[in-house]
């Protein structure tokens, strides 16, 4: 294990790197306190000692046989004592260093858009239904973080430790001091940038790089992508409360009102009608059925809503919109 002028600077080196808490702290000074009371019994000479009361006993001529042996025996607990106790307080110091961080993880409610802060005091925005999860601190090396559903991030700059934005699909995000929007579902994987630097990346070949006003839409079914020149607006009004629609056909404004209002939005569209229609609007504070009686003034649609219902566990059903052409 090394001297014990090697254990102080080793010790030493992880109090000064190591970020403790005071509960820590006080385990640490009382594996210490043991220590320095280890290293005092191992001073005792305990095979002098042993020899000296042999000695004596030898010199009152009594039998040897039992009291030997429990002799021997004392000696002997005292060393794997001691031995224990070292391995104990390395132990400890070892999974001190090697700790696995706590982890975070947000969820927004559906209809809801929830704004915090990450341990680096990046901000987020997520978006309703969707979940981030983080470390309590992040490493040194890299800021990581796992996103399931949108997020709008606004980094904190840092180019000795790039921000990774992880997906369950496999592809990541990266940036240094950055501020995007990145969106998952099980079929897409869209990066927007607003300012700064991305790069995408996938466990396979995939590496792209985004530049400033440019979106990436990654289809995971058939690895296809395309890069092109974005509204950044449209794409990240969301976390202002705002839903704008620059040229979006019907279909994607579907996905974005169900998302942003928690509710099943069914197009039957079996004649393909719905890609004659693209619009050109801004919601804020309109509810959904209003919405819905402007979209009937500019496409031939009808639609109805069908009430929420209880699930077996007491919990609602989402309220559901049918919508056919006419």
């Amino acid at each position: 294990m090394g001297n014990n002028k090697d254990k102080k600077e080793d010790l030493n080196q992880f109090f000064t790197q190591s970020e403790l808490t005071g509960e820590e702290l006080s385990q640490m000074y009382k594996a210490l306190a043991l220590q320095k009371h280890i290293d005092e019994i191992k001073t005792v000479d305990i095979e002098g000692g042993y020899k000296t009361v042999r000695r004596k006993i030898a010199g009152k001529n009594v039998k040897l046989g039992k009291t030997k042996y429990w002799l021997y025996l004392a000696a002997c607990i005292v060393v794997l004592l001691l031995i224990n106790s070292v391995v104990l307080i390395y132990n400890y110091v070892d999974s001190l260093q090697n700790k696995k961080p706590l982890y975070t993880e947000v969820v927004s409610a559906p209809g809801l858009v929830s704004k915090f802060e990450l341990p680096d005091k990046s901000i987020v925005w997520l978006n309703s239904g969707s979940r981030l999860r983080f470390p309590s601190q992040f490493e040194t090396s890299s800021r990581k973080v796992e996103l399931v559903g949108e997020a709008f991030f606004d980094v904190e700059t840092n180019k000795d430790s790039p921000f990774i934005v992880s997906t369950s699909s496999g592809f990541e995000i990266q940036a240094h001091g950055t501020s995007f929007n990145v969106n998952t579902t099980e079929q897409l994987v869209e990066a927007v940038l607003v300012e700064g630097e991305l790069y995408v990346t996938d466990i396979h070949t995939f590496n792209q790089k985004i530049r400033p006003d440019e979106g990436l839409v990654f289809d995971i079914r058939d690895r296809s992508y395309k890069l092109r020149k974005v509204d950044t607006d449209e794409k990240t009004a969301w976390k202002d409360g705002k839903i704008i629609f620059r040229n979006a056909s019907l279909s994607e404004m579907f996905e974005r009102l169900s998302r942003r209002y928690n509710v099943d939005i069914i197009l039957h569209d079996e004649n393909k009608l719905a890609q004659n229609y693209y619009s050109r609007v801004t919601f804020t504070n309109e509810t959904i059925y209003q919405i819905f009686s402007y979209l009937q003034m500019a496409a031939p649609i009808e639609w109805k809503v069908t009430e929420p219902t209880q699930n077996t566990n007491s919990t609602l059903m989402k309220q559901k919109i049918d919508v056919w052409f006419k």
